[in-house]
């Protein structure tokens, strides 16, 4: 179960929310392979900035944390949209740095520490009720999980009913 909070007003906004609140006991791997408590704590905050033009830019932050082993990072993101006449293009980098370090050795004398450190720039189209986007999140640390970064693609569909646009260039609430 999750519980989430959201206030906006104008063009700022700010997001709480809780996930994972109840704890589940997993008999599918060992007991200690996958905790009960998954919950994660997030806040993100930000303002999108239109000065009544095609163009606006959206600059946030999120907040993240793990409950049951205390990691926490950060993302600090920018955001652009162009609105066209056949929708929305949108891209942005996105910067995520975690408090925790985690040391390592590659000689097997010196033990150096290193934090996890991902950036990802993605790019993306609205284009009637279809959503294209293209992220690659590449991490850059000493010992990484792959050389060659991660690729993601997304399609969407919005299944609803269109409704307008509310007068405001806030991208979260529409």
């Amino acid at each position: 179960m999750d519980l989430g909070l959201s206030y906006y007003y104008m063009d700022f906004y700010a997001h709480l929310a809780a996930k994972n609140l109840i704890s589940v006991n997993r008999e599918l791997f060992y007991s200690a392979a996958v905790p009960s408590n998954q919950r994660k704590y997030l806040f993100s905050t930000g303002y999108v900035f239109a000065n009544n033009s095609d163009w606006s830019y959206e600059p946030s932050i999120l907040y993240q944390l793990r409950e049951a082993t205390n990691e926490m990072n950060i993302d600090l993101n920018m955001k652009v949209y162009r609105t066209v006449n056949f929708g929305q293009l949108w891209g942005g980098l996105s910067y995520r740095n975690s408090f925790e370090g985690a040391e390592y050795t590659s000689d097997g004398n010196e033990i150096k520490s290193q934090q996890l450190r991902y950036i990802t720039p993605f790019v993306g189209l609205d284009y009637k009720n279809f959503m294209f986007g293209y992220t690659f999140s590449y991490q850059f640390n000493s010992v990484v999980l792959s050389n060659n970064g991660f690729h993601q693609i997304t399609i969407g569909y919005d299944f609803g009913k269109s409704r307008g646009r509310w007068n405001c260039k806030c991208p979260a609430v529409n």
